[in-house]
């Protein structure tokens, strides 16, 4: 039996290879009537075990595909004969696990091809091999989330700190999975079903609003910057990245989110600054840190002239893909939950927090954060650079930027040694290795590797300069003193105090 794995955008494309293998009375198996779930992805996989080949249809979308890749990656652990047969256009295949296999092409079926495609699927055939004994691990089922989530949405009540949890959550998986058309489908009909629950929240109820909005006009919903118009009320989608690394995130409660402005009325909204409060409820060795992210409104500009340019940070980096994806000028930031093992180490983690900065005397904050566009991407889950760069402005003649410094050296040294853990709603770990601390006030530096990502590092400075806190993390394979760069051409910018 010949399995044929293929992307579901890839159903009409696969018909010249499905007719011509049938016409030589190959017996094909595919998914073309499976509903999904458990039982359907049990029923694959003993398909894929009992195949004599494994076919896959080539294509940027079978490529992009988890079900495929899943399939693909257990046929190869069972040592099934595998055949790519390329039935669309593909970017690259050097960057894919197929890129040492020989890829029949057929996307101009002719006579020709359809039998030089029998006979590679003879000798596919002739490789044929017993299943290894033990059989390894069968895959997880793909968007087994799905199930997750829908069977939390059936639940009789849902305070807003469950809604705020899920909304994040499908919001994260929709611009995961964007290229899976009948994930999105999903994902889509599970947030309608949540916006048509009687104990919904005005604030969710407007997220979703502006999510389904954003879908209609084919914009990205988690996408670089604010999406603006699409969203009446002070919630505007964003992608939860402004605190690089494993992102914390934020909720807000019914009195903290003010009602939504007619259109036209011309009035602004108040500038807004970063907070986050943190607690515990029964976890052993975490604690639910809570963040919210209000950002500052639009007049910043003496703030805004002191960060880099996405040019200058790139160049640092060594690198030309880097663009900002968000600000601190837009209105109120996308908001979720996370738990961090040592909720001491906040402060080291992530530039900017309200929690670190309460009490200091701070007037304002602006920052920038840079990052490759496209998808959700958190420092640590993929290996691309990833920059967070804030300047924060006391008052003119004080010491409060040195004595912030300072202060925050003795937090910093105490997460020094410590391996600390942070776990999103969507149960993903991000573990961390801190470094000792580097210098005193007016300017430190501490290190963190992640664990098991090969090198993959971040590097975080604080520097008092004048009457400024330069708050500055960058990450990166490899990552040794490139905040330290940053932050020292910030502070080249910073010659002015802050006179607001």
């Amino acid at each position: 039996m010949l399995f044929v794995s293929y992307a579901s955008q890839d159903r009409a494309a696969i018909n010249h290879l499905l007719t011509t293998l049938r016409h030589a009375r190959h017996q094909v198996w595919l998914d073309d009537e499976l509903a999904g779930g458990e039982a359907w992805w049990r029923t694959i996989l003993e398909r894929i075990r009992g195949s004599a080949v494994f076919i896959i249809a080539l294509s940027n979308n079978s490529l992009a595909s988890k079900p495929c890749k899943a399939e693909l990656r257990y046929a190869e652990a069972l040592r099934r004969p595998i055949l790519p047969v390329q039935i669309g256009p593909v970017d690259s295949v050097r960057v894919t696990p197929l890129a040492a296999t020989q890829i029949f092409d057929y996307r101009a079926p002719t006579r020709q091809a359809n039998a030089k495609l029998l006979a590679v699927v003879q000798k596919r055939q002739a490789e044929f091999a017993p299943l290894p004994s033990p059989l390894p691990a069968e895959p997880p089922v793909p968007f087994a989330y799905l199930m997750r989530l829908a069977s939390t949405l059936a639940r009789p009540e849902l305070n807003g700190q469950q809604q705020a949890e899920l909304v994040w959550e499908l919001k994260t998986r929709l611009d995961e999975d964007r290229n899976d058309p009948n994930a999105c489908e999903d994902i889509t009909r599970l947030l309608r079903r949540l916006q048509e629950r009687p104990d919904v929240t005005w604030r969710i109820r407007t997220e979703i609003d502006g999510v389904l909005a954003s879908l209609d006009a084919n914009l990205p919903v988690l996408g670089s910057g604010a999406v603006g118009p699409l969203f009446s009320g002070p919630l505007p989608v964003v992608r939860p990245s402004a605190f690089s690394g494993p992102q914390p995130v934020v909720t807000l409660s019914a009195h903290d989110v003010p009602p939504a402005e007619k259109p036209g009325t011309g009035r602004t909204r108040r500038p807004r600054k970063k907070w986050i409060i943190a607690g515990s409820a029964g976890l052993a060795a975490a604690v639910a840190i809570v963040l919210a992210v209000v950002l500052t409104g639009p007049k910043l500009d003496p703030l805004d002239s002191i960060l880099l340019k996405d040019s200058e940070v790139n160049a640092i980096m060594g690198t030309s893909e880097m663009k900002t994806v968000e600000t601190g000028k837009e209105a109120v930031k996308q908001s979720s939950l996370v738990r961090v093992s040592q909720p001491d180490c906040m402060g080291a983690l992530y530039p900017g927090l309200d929690r670190t900065y309460q009490g200091s005397g701070v007037k304002q904050l602006s920052w920038k954060v840079l990052e490759k566009p496209g998808g959700l991407q958190r420092a640590g889950d993929r290996n691309d650079h990833f920059v967070d760069q804030d300047v924060a402005a006391f008052a003119p003649g004080s010491e409060q930027a040195v004595t912030f410094v300072q202060s925050s050296a003795k937090q910093w040294q105490g997460c020094a040694g410590q391996t600390v853990t942070v776990t999103y709603p969507d149960q993903r770990k991000y573990t961390w290795n801190f470094g000792g601390l580097t210098g005193e006030a007016p300017t430190i530096s501490q290190r963190y590797t992640q664990i098991d990502n090969h090198g993959f590092a971040c590097q975080r400075v604080l520097s008092a300069v004048s009457t400024f806190v330069i708050d500055v993390k960058a990450c990166g394979n490899h990552i040794t003193d490139e905040a330290s760069r940053i932050a020292g051409q910030i502070a080249a910018n910073a010659t002015e105090p802050f006179s607001k």
